[in-house]
C-alpha cells in the first residue's frame, strides 16, 4: 500500500470535514424549505381562507338581511344593495375554492355553494312574485330560505373548524421541524467538530511521532552511530526523508571507513620512507660500511629514493585537496595525445618487462585530432591507469593501450584494458572513491589510494569523462575522454 503524502492527508481530511459541512448545509436547507413551505402555508393559504370565509359569512348574512328588507319594503335600494352584495360574493366564493386544500373542504364547499346558488334562485324567484303581491307572509318567507341560509352558513363554520384544525397540526410540526433542525444542525456541529479534531490529531500525531524519530536518529548519527532506520510508518514525505537518511547513513558509514583508510594509508606511506630513511641515516651516523663507499652511495641513494617517495605521496595528499576545493591549476597547450601516451608507456615500460606483462599501444589513425592539456597531469593520469593495469595482471598477461576519435569526432577515447581478476559490477564506481579498496574476492585489494579519484578530478577538469568496464575474474578496461581541438 502506497503512503499517503502529507499533503493528501490534509486535502483528504479538509475535504471530509468540508463534505460534513455541506451535508450539514443540505440538511439545514432541506429542513428549512419544508419548514418555510408549511409556514407559508399557514400564512398564505390556511389563514387567507379563515380571512376569505369570514368575509363570506358577513357577506352572505348581509346580504340576507338586504333580502329580508326588500320583501318587507319593496324597495329597490335594497335589492340594488343585495344585488352588489352578491357580485362581491361570487368573487370571494372563487378565490375561496382555491384555498381549499383537502378533499372533505373542497366537498363542503361544493355543498356551501349549492346552497348558496339555491338560496339566489329562490330569492329571485320569489322578488317576481312580490311585484304582484300586496302583503308578504315574512314568517313564510323566513321558513323557506332558512334550509338554503342554514346550509351555506353551517358549511362554512365546518369549513373554518378543518382548516383551524389544519393550522394547529402544521403549526405543530413547524415546531417539531424547527426542533428537528435545532438538532441536526447541533449534532452535525458537534460531530464535524469532533471528526475534525479527530483528523488533525490523527494527522498531527503520525507526523510528529516520525519527526520525532528522525530526531533522536540524528542524536545518534551526531554522536557517531551510523546504523540505518527500521521503516517508519507515516507519511510518504517522512518515509522518503526516512530512505534519505538511511542512504546519509550508509554514506557517513562509507566516508568513515574512508577516514580510517585515509589514516591507514597516510601512515603506511609515510611510515615506510621514513622508517627506511631514519635506519639508513642512523647506520650512516655511526660510521657502519665507512670502509665500503659502494654500501654507503647504496644507503645515500635509499634515502634520496625513500624522500622522493615520501614527497610524491605528500604531494599527492595536497594535490587531491586541492582538486576537491577547485583550486589546482591547469596549464593547457595543444598536443597530439598519443605521443602523450608513448611518453607513459615508455616510462612503466621496464616495470612491465620485470612482471613478464605484456604492454602494447594499438597504433592510432594518422589523422588523430589534437587536444588541449595539460600535459604533465594527463601523463599523471596514464601512469596511474597503466599502473594499476600491470600491478594486477598476472604474469604471462597482457595490457593494451588504445586512443580513438569518438563517433562524434568532437572527443578522443583513451582505453586501458588488462586481463587481470576483474571487478565485480557493483564495486565499478566505487574504485573512484578515494581512498577505497574493493576485495575483488580472488585475494587481491582493489583500488587501493588516490590515483583513480585524482584521475577522475584531472579528466573531468579537462572536460572529460572516466569510467570503468569489467567482466569479473576476466580483466578490466578503463576508458576516458578528452575533447579535441576544433
Amino acid at each position: 500500500m502506497i503512503p499517503l503524502t502529507i499533503f493528501k492527508r490534509m486535502v483528504m481530511g479538509n475535504v471530509i470535514i468540508l463534505l460534513l459541512v455541506l451535508t450539514l448545509g443540505v440538511v439545514i436547507i432541506f429542513n428549512q424549505t419544508r419548514l418555510q413551505k408549511v409556514t407559508s402555508e399557514i400564512v398564505f393559504k390556511h389563514q387567507e381562507s379563515i380571512i376569505v370565509g369570514d368575509r363570506i359569512l358577513d357577506s352572505f348574512t348581509s346580504l340576507v338581511k338586504f333580502g329580508e328588507k326588500y320583501f318587507l319594503s319593496k324597495d329597490m335600494d335594497y335589492y340594488n344593495r343585495f344585488l352588489d352584495v352578491n357580485l362581491a360574493l361570487e368573487k370571494d366564493f372563487i378565490i375561496f375554492k382555491g384555498l381549499m386544500g383537502t378533499d372533505e373542504q373542497k366537498n363542503l364547499f361544493i355543498e356551501s355553494l349549492a346552497a348558496f346558488n339555491g338560496y339566489l334562485a329562490w330569492f329571485e324567484e320569489k322578488a317576481s312574485e312580490i311585484q304582484t303581491e300586496e302583503k308578504i307572509n315574512m314568517d313564510f318567507f323566513l321558513k323557506e330560505s332558512a334550509p338554503f341560509i342554514n346550509t351555506t352558513a353551517g358549511t362554512l363554520e365546518k369549513i373554518f373548524v378543518i382548516t383551524r384544525g389544519i393550522i394547529t397540526e402544521k403549526i405543530n410540526l413547524s415546531r417539531q421541524m424547527s426542533h428537528q433542525i435545532l438538532f441536526v444542525t447541533l449534532f452535525t456541529t458537534v460531530f464535524t467538530v469532533l471528526f475534525g479534531i479527530i483528523i488533525t490529531i490523527f494527522n498531527a500525531r503520525s507526523i510528529t511521532k516520525s519527526i520525532a524519530q528522525l530526531q533522536k536518529k540524528t542524536k545518534e548519527i551526531s554522536r557517531g552511530h551510523f546504523e540505518e532506520i527500521q521503516t517508519i510508518q507515516g507519511p510518504k514525505e517522512i518515509q522518503d526523508l526516512s530512505l534519505d537518511f538511511d542512504a546519509m547513513c550508509r554514506r557517513l558509514k562509507e566516508l568513515d571507513s574512508l577516514k580510517a583508510d585515509f589514516v591507514s594509508h597516510v601512515s603506511h606511506e609515510l611510515r615506510t620512507p621514513i622508517t627506511s630513511i631514519k635506519e639508513a641515516s642512523t647506520m650512516l651516523s655511526k660510521g657502519f660500511y665507512s670502509q665500503e663507499p659502494r654500501k654507503q652511495k647504496e644507503l645515500f641513494c635509499l634515502i634520496h629514493e625513500e624522500c622522493n617517495r615520501l614527497l610524491n605521496s605528500a604531494m599527492r595528499i595536497l594535490d587531491y585537496s586541492k582538486m576537491e576545493a577547485k583550486q589546482m591549476e591547469y596549464h593547457c597547450i595543444r598536443h597530439n595525445l598519443s605521443d602523450v601516451i608513448r611518453k607513459s608507456i615508455l616510462k612503466l615500460a621496464p616495470l612491465s618487462h620485470k612482471k613478464q606483462i605484456s604492454l602494447e599501444f594499438l597504433p592510432p589513425p594518422s589523422d588523430l585530432p589534437e587536444v588541449s592539456i595539460d600535459e604533465d597531469r594527463i601523463i599523471e593520469v596514464l601512469d596511474n591507469l597503466i599502473g594499476n593495469a600491470l600491478k594486477f595482471t598476472p604474469a604471462k598477461g597482457e595490457v593494451v593501450i588504445s586512443c580513438l576519435a569518438s563517433d562524434s569526432d568532437k572527443k578522443l577515447v583513451v582505453t586501458v584494458e588488462d586481463n587481470g581478476p576483474g571487478i565485480k559490477l557493483e564495486y565499478l564506481e566505487k574504485i573512484f572513491y578515494k581512498f577505497k579498496q574493493i576485495d575483488n574476492g580472488l585475494g587481491t585489494r582493489m583500488g587501493t589510494g588516490l590515483g583513480l579519484s585524482i584521475s577522475k578530478y584531472i579528466i573531468k577538469a579537462h572536460g572529460g569523462d572516466i569510467w570503468a568496464q569489467s567482466q569479473y575474474s576476466k580483466g578490466t578496461k578503463i576508458l576516458f575522454t578528452l575533447p579535441v581541438v576544433l
